[in-house]
């Protein structure tokens, strides 16, 4: 008798984590969920396989992953991540992979894979000194600067060429040892974020930045509403989710002059400010994308992840 189709969700925070819970109530309603613990997970090698288990328990039989929070509360961030690699070495469905998600985190790899494969973005710079950033900001003019990895508008800055954006960013190398320069992009207080799930966009809001500030994110006090999405965003949002090779992502994008221009690709997105705004909840989209790939996935393998010799089953 076929078994139900199982899906793992890699958490540290199953019942504090508002997105966590949402997918495994999603996924629960369509098969069996488990909430994974990033800190329970080893791997053995045996010959030309690798087996991966969680607390002791085998995971042969769990047809694919989601990295919800894939990085645990204990542990080591480093070993997590090549038990990842492992999984998809071993031919496990990992939704979003590794690789893909290290990408988007990282500002400036996002910008050159996306310049480089012709989605427009802003130019942008990496730094490691205040003379480097100097030389930067001469040439982008008014900028944005972030932290090289981040999200929720945290340490986000508007910097110019004045004496006071150039102290910022000297101030901001020799503190981080590191900063990412973006070309400051115009826009009438408000952006557009397209969640897109499997190659398609599932949902769209425009996000108004609160009174006083030009940050529009939810979190740091943004106003979101739903939104029609133009078929050019649409298309660039979409590019932008398949040039990092996500599973899904929200993709932050401005229109200008020139049209839609990719602002951040989000591995990990909130959905939260979404599900609020248009009433979808972007786990079910998720839960029915991993859903499909793990069936398929059943066609060519009866065991996605090879069992280690003496691992329990739960």
């Amino acid at each position: 008798m076929k078994r139900f189709i199982r899906i793992g969700v890699v958490t540290a925070w199953p019942d504090d984590d508002w997105h966590s819970q949402r997918l495994l109530s999603a996924l629960g309603r369509r098969g069996e969920a488990i909430a994974i613990d990033p800190a329970a997970l080893a791997a053995v090698v045996e010959g030309e396989d690798v087996a991966v288990t969680a607390a002791g328990r085998a995971l042969g039989e769990v047809d694919a992953f989601v990295l919800a929070r894939g990085l645990g509360r204990a542990g080591d961030p480093d070993v997590q991540f090549e038990i990842y690699r492992a999984l998809e070495g071993a031919g496990a469905i990992v939704v979003n992979r590794i690789e893909p998600l290290l990408a988007a985190q990282d500002k400036f790899r996002t910008s050159w894979l996306l310049a480089r494969a012709g989605v427009p973005t802003p130019p942008a710079a990496v730094v490691q000194s205040a003379e480097a950033a100097d030389r930067a900001l001469a040439t982008l003019g008014d900028a944005v600067m972030k932290p090289v990895a981040g999200s929720l508008g945290d340490d986000v800055a508007r910097v110019g060429r004045d004496a006071e954006g150039r102290r910022a960013i000297a101030e901001r190398a020799a503190r981080d040892g590191a900063l990412y320069l973006q070309q400051y992009v115009p826009h009438p207080g408000r952006d557009l974020r397209v969640f897109v799930v499997g190659g398609e966009t599932r949902a769209a809001i425009t996000r108004h930045a609160p009174p006083g500030e030009w940050r529009t994110n939810v979190a740091g006090g943004g106003r979101a509403e739903s939104t029609d999405c133009p078929d050019a965003v649409r298309q660039v949002a979409e590019a932008a989710a398949a040039v990092l090779g996500l599973d899904y992502a929200g993709v932050d994008l401005v229109i200008g002059d020139d049209g839609p221009t990719v602002i951040e690709v989000n591995g990990n997105p909130s959905w939260r400010g979404i599900l609020e705004a248009t009433g979808l909840d972007m786990a079910d989209a998720i839960a029915e994308h991993v859903l499909g790939r793990a069936l398929r996935g059943r066609m060519t393998s009866d065991h996605i992840v090879r069992e280690p010799t003496g691992a329990t089953h739960g």
